[in-house]
């Protein structure tokens, strides 16, 4: 069963819908098929000239990587955390407007997915309760690689960098919105909706090419950095990520 899937849904809007059944958490076989969903979405909504919206189940974003699979040694670690970067790198320049849309929580790589949108949209509360958003592995005892850390640093207030990635801080909505993580947010049924709206107008408002070279203006340096990163990455260093054998996202 594919965990990804992309389709148009009018004439300059694609969406690029993850749902695994479950938290969305990105293995092997869900940064495979997102990857070659951007393919297909980027010369779709190229000759279009539309926009994309990348939209979660109704409980997760996504949970981040896929930690049991990473467990099962360091070449298994090495080759998730390279594609997930590899994925990281194809949407931080991505040549049409991404419109992320959190339906549901974003912690770990889903916080990370967010940040690579040019607009963020998420329910003020989730099945009831408030949205959870955030980088938190510090209190999973892990170690970010640096070169995932720059998504934060090129894109989160900076006065918030420190709660944001050395105390690994979960934030509501709102303090979301503050920090960085989102743009707009909306009422729990309202997200998609929203999403699909905000893709039609901004497809019809960048006109190409000239969106994606402003763009790279300010997305280069997160793409170098990510890029020189993934080549420096050793597979002895993958599991240094863990510091315990139960982490959970």
């Amino acid at each position: 069963m594919a965990v990804a899937t992309y389709k148009r849904v009018s004439g300059t809007v694609g969406l690029l819908q993850l749902d695994d059944g479950k938290s969305n958490a990105f293995g092997q076989q869900m940064l495979t098929e997102v990857t070659e969903c951007l393919v297909v979405a980027e010369k779709d909504l190229l000759e279009c000239k539309g926009a994309l919206v990348i939209a979660g189940n109704e409980r997760l974003l996504s949970s981040g990587f896929d930690l049991k699979a990473m467990m099962k040694g360091p070449k298994e670690a090495a080759a998730i955390i390279t594609a997930g970067a590899a994925m990281t790198e194809r949407l931080a320049l991505f040549p049409r407007p991404v419109i992320v849309a959190a339906t549901g929580h974003a912690v770990a790589l889903g916080a990370l997915l967010l940040l690579t949108g040019d607009y963020r949209i998420a329910p003020s509360t989730v099945g009831g309760k408030p949205l959870k958003v955030g980088l938190n592995e510090t209190s999973n005892g892990m170690t970010m690689p640096d070169f995932f850390a720059e998504g934060a640093r090129y894109t989160l207030a900076p006065q918030y960098l420190r709660e944001c990635l050395a105390l690994g801080l979960i934030y509501d909505a709102a303090r979301a919105q503050v920090v960085g993580f989102l743009d707009d947010v909306v009422a729990e049924g309202d997200v998609l909706k929203t999403a699909l709206a905000k893709a039609e107008q901004l497809a019809a408002w960048c006109k190409h090419p000239a969106f994606i070279e402003n763009k790279k203006l300010v997305r280069r340096p997160l793409d170098e950095a990510i890029a020189r990163g993934r080549a420096e990455q050793q597979a002895t260093d993958s599991l240094k990520w863990f510091a315990k054998s139960k982490a959970k996202l």
